[in-house]
């Protein structure tokens, strides 16, 4: 119950998080899916919006619209999106690396998308800060100082791929 509660949440703040994105990235270039391998099972997915790359994440990760649910898949369609600096793709990939849903658990992972994702949209930013603060406390106890301002540094550094990358 609990499980279901916490994705309808994240539901509803990548909705939100999605409409004030849709007008400028809309704009961007079309991301190519022709590596992606269920092209034969999504043909509309090839050369998507990245919107639409969005909608079949999520139809991924809940396995609605006729999609089989595929943690997997989604963490690969939100991760290419996450690269282009789609902060709310970057907010799911981060709570997917933070509860190992379709990844490897990894706090550090976490911390970095949940960060990015902060850090590009002020409304995630609020959702997601007292998650942002364990996981950042989580790893002072687990890293050194040095590697604790190395992982500051790369997310400040940071910087995201080009619009056409490839979805794997």
């Amino acid at each position: 119950m609990r499980t279901n509660t916490i994705a309808a949440l994240c539901l509803l703040l990548a909705i939100a998080s999605i409409r004030a994105q849709a007008d400028t990235s809309l704009k961007s270039t079309d991301i190519n899916l022709a590596s992606n391998a269920d092209q034969m099972t999504h043909p509309s997915a090839l050369d998507a919006s990245p919107l639409n790359t969005y909608q079949l994440a999520l139809n991924y990760l809940l396995g609605r619209n006729g999609v089989e649910k595929s943690a997997e898949k989604a963490a690969s369609l939100f991760k290419a999106l996450a690269e282009q600096n789609w902060s709310s793709a970057q907010h799911m990939l981060g709570n997917m690396y933070l509860h190992g849903k379709g990844v490897e658990k990894n706090d550090l992972l976490a911390y970095k998308w949940l960060s990015l994702a902060s850090k590009n949209n002020m409304q995630l930013a609020r959702a997601i800060h007292a998650k942002r603060r364990q996981l950042y406390q989580n790893l002072q106890n687990s890293l050194s100082l040095q590697s604790l301002n190395k992982v500051e540094t790369w997310i400040a550094e940071w910087k995201p791929s080009s619009a056409t990358a490839q979805l794997n």
